[in-house]
């Protein structure tokens, strides 16, 4: 009689403690998108629009590689803790922002509590694993499906704290699900050892973390900026951005504990090609995730909750396809996941494209929302599952990181595409509006195909392999 080797999981109650955390991301990032045009209208300006979504992911991209170091050299259950700490402060003080501008600055506070949680909880369930050899894709997929969750359930949330109380109740949500969060951790996940006397804050890259968001912060300036044309200005900005870009690559290839490891993407190819997977992915995705809100509210003219309850069924079947890649991906692999998602990606694209508009019915925009939710499970999955077949033991909160930090500088481009395919005005002609959700679905056309090319070289060898 055959005796089974699988490895035995790791406890729910761990995954799901950790999760009740990492659901903060997902939380923040949807639950603004309904209250972009009422933030907007509050400050008189749309002009802080693409930094109040930048802001955040600019910040979580800085936080997430940090998290990963800070949870490798202080434990990651302290790290996951601390970013809790900086959730509830970002929290109480964002709605008393007096200006556009600190509310961003609020955002990118949040950002970096919110940041912490993903890279920490990776770092805890790769050090439970190894502990007690059991197997991570259930402990990986509960981490995917609280994000799912929460990014479902943020849309129509967010526009009934909208129209119940206003923008700043989007703030004052986070307090009890941290207090909750706090509670499971200290109950569920196992306290980390002793801290090392000869670690050090001095190991955090502080340079190569400036460098970086000075970077991407004029990158975005420049981008942000194109509808003026290339004017002399425009042209020193993209030279100084160059010039920054070269400096950042050449002190994280010299510093012996880079903010962002070259070193350890250039040893682990798949780690690279992950991460720029994700990167692409997530531009998609955040397209979608603040684009049909804001073209939904302008387009249409509907009011923050009915624009919320029009986004439940992307994440809600998101939520599902996140659920359904968990139970396949010991059948499929992490290759044809990603096949099932881009394929998914392409199709959902078509038909935002082709069939909604400012007079279509709004049957159409809800099918179009369903299909749109199918890829987000199958592509976040199978990523995840590459990275931590591609990382190694002692690296993968460090790992962990720069794919987080790939989403978010896809979430930043996103802004930025958003900014010059969406118009904020709710007079602009519906022509205009009508070419907007056109332009976003060929936009994610064009990536799933980009990702679907792009994946043929890995699903080729998988297909030699199994031969």
């Amino acid at each position: 009689m055959a005796v089974s080797t699988a490895a035995p999981a790791l406890p729910r109650s761990l995954a799901w403690a950790l999760g009740s955390g990492t659901v903060l991301q997902g939380l923040n990032s949807a639950v603004i998108a309904v209250a972009l045009i009422p933030i907007a209208e509050h400050y008189g300006s749309s002009a802080a629009i693409p930094w109040l979504i930048s802001g955040l992911y600019i910040a979580s991209a800085v936080g997430s590689p940090t998290g990963g170091r800070l949870a490798d050299l202080f434990g990651p259950r302290r790290i996951f803790v601390s970013g809790l700490a900086l959730v509830v402060i970002a929290s109480v003080l964002g709605p008393f922002a007096p200006s556009a501008g600190w509310l961003v600055a609020d955002r990118v506070l949040l950002g970096l509590g919110t940041s912490l949680q993903f890279p920490a909880a990776m770092a805890i369930i790769r050090r439970e694993a190894d502990r007690h050899s059991a197997g991570v894709s259930g402990a990986i997929g509960v981490i995917a499906l609280c994000g799912q969750t929460s990014a479902a359930l943020a849309p129509t949330l967010g526009g009934l704290i909208v129209v119940a109380s206003g923008w700043p109740g989007i703030f004052w949500i986070n307090l009890p699900l941290v207090a909750n969060c706090l509670f499971w951790v200290w109950r569920c996940v196992p306290a980390d050892p002793p801290r090392a006397a000869t670690r050090s804050l001095r190991a955090i890259d502080v340079p190569g973390a400036v460098l970086f968001v000075l970077t991407l912060s004029l990158a975005m300036t420049v981008l942000l900026s194109l509808d003026e044309g290339l004017d002399t200005r425009a042209a020193g900005s993209i030279a100084i951005c160059l010039v920054l870009a070269v400096l950042l690559i050449w002190r994280e290839r010299r510093c012996a504990t880079p903010f962002l490891d070259l070193g350890l993407l250039a040893a682990h190819p798949q780690i690279l090609l992950t991460c720029l997977r994700g990167m692409v992915t997530f531009v998609a995705f955040y397209t979608v995730f603040y684009g049909i809100p804001q073209w939904l509210q302008v387009g249409r003219d509907l009011d923050a909750d009915a624009a919320g309850l029009l986004m439940l069924p992307i994440f809600g079947v998101g939520v599902v396809s996140t659920f359904l890649a968990t139970r396949l991906s010991a059948r499929l692999g992490p290759v044809r996941l990603l096949v099932v998602g881009n394929a998914a990606l392409v199709v959902a694209g078509l038909v935002l494209a082709f069939t909604t508009g400012v007079e279509s019915p709004l049957a159409l925009l809800v099918l179009a929302n369903v299909l749109l939710g199918l890829p987000t499970g199958f592509n976040n999955l199978g990523n995840q599952l590459t990275l931590h077949a591609a990382a190694p033991a002692e690296a993968s909160g460090s790992a962990s990181g720069l794919y987080r930090t790939s989403q978010y500088v896809g979430a930043a481009v996103s802004a930025v595409l958003l900014t010059h395919l969406v118009p904020t005005d709710r007079d602009a002609a519906a022509a205009a509006m009508d070419a907007a959700i056109r332009n976003i679905g060929l936009c994610l056309v064009l990536i799933g195909l980009m990702l679907l090319i792009a994946g043929l070289p890995a699903q080729l060898r998988r297909r030699r392999q199994s031969r």
